[in-house]
């Protein structure tokens, strides 16, 4: 019920905003899924997967071949939705095929092959420029938009983030969740009541790859350019920062994280950036943040406030 009092001002936002706020937070609700589909593997599995751009990566450059089948030497007719779900699935079997191998591997280590993940990928974007379109990218065409105008689209990303959110909070609320939350809080404790841990984490980081990967899909055809931004580092530090801001594992925390961090950094940072004529990025200032956080309440703002007011 809390949650639908939350959901009102984002249905009439619309009806008030300047378009400029609705397209960015059109953007936001795309950015929610990506935080909550990496904190499905870091904060209820407990794998740190530094490599969570490769899937929105993945699913954006999937979507947006099959909408211009012409790159890879193809005829094709596919619809943007199918193209979309395209995404995911292809993320989710590279997720499978890069899980299968990095799950085996435990805390630092899997962090730090994951990190690499990215960097390879932009690399491979500028060998196969010729189908990639290189470091800048290309666009997707005006006619494969999410819907006809602006309203429409900032409906559809709002509907495309409650149903995802719904999804993952179904999953982690099942008994699969709960296998998940004893992987993270002891693998050999775990292992030893009879759960098979590598299968587990490859379950939930395969569902975190198709969530991410049908973010990215969206984010296309929402912004209609395709780039190696998807892939890059300062992103995927982004998604962390508002997952440890809201706090690991609960859902809530890295929603109300993403809007906050998202919002923060495009709408208040750029401004005051702009305002006092600083030299700097705006993302330093997230640097900065994600820094503080870690040292002053590693288990999230809201989880800090909530236990202060309880």
């Amino acid at each position: 019920m809390r949650w639908l009092v939350l959901l009102i001002p984002l249905l009439v936002a619309p009806l008030v905003a300047p378009q400029s706020l609705i397209y960015l937070l059109g953007l936001t609700f795309i950015f929610v899924v990506f935080v909550v589909s990496w904190d499905l593997i870091a904060g209820y599995a407990g794998q740190i997967n530094l490599g969570h751009t490769v899937f929105i990566g993945i699913g954006a450059y999937t979507t947006a071949l099959l909408q211009n089948p012409e790159r890879i030497g193809l005829h094709l007719n596919v619809p943007i939705w199918a193209s979309i779900l395209a995404g995911g699935f292809v993320a989710l079997a590279f997720g499978f095929a890069i899980g299968a191998v990095c799950l085996r591997l435990r805390g630092y280590y899997l962090a730090l092959v994951t990190a690499i993940l990215p960097l390879i990928c932009i690399q491979l974007l500028n060998v196969y420029s010729n189908v990639f379109g290189g470091y800048e990218g290309f666009s997707v065409g005006f006619g494969k938009a999410l819907a006809p105008n602006l309203v429409e689209e900032y409906y559809v990303t709002l509907l495309f983030m409650i149903v995802c959110l719904l999804s993952i909070t179904l999953l982690v609320r099942s008994p699969l969740g709960k296998k998940l939350k004893a992987v993270r809080e002891d693998e050999e404790l775990a292992e030893a009541v009879g759960v098979d841990v590598v299968k587990y984490k490859l379950i939930a980081f395969c569902l975190s790859a198709f969530f991410a990967g049908v973010a990215g899909a969206v984010m296309v055809h929402y912004r209609l350019t395709v780039g190696p931004d998807y892939f890059d580092v300062p992103l995927m530090l982004t998604i962390i920062l508002a997952a440890v801001i809201g706090g690991l594992g609960t859902i809530y925390g890295p929603v109300l994280g993403a809007f906050m961090v998202y919002l923060a950094k495009n709408y208040v940072f750029s401004a005051i950036v702009q305002a006092l004529s600083l030299n700097v990025s705006d993302e330093i200032f997230l640097y900065a943040l994600l820094i503080l956080i870690i040292l002053k309440c590693p288990e999230g703002i809201f989880e800090k406030i909530g236990r202060a007011i309880s």
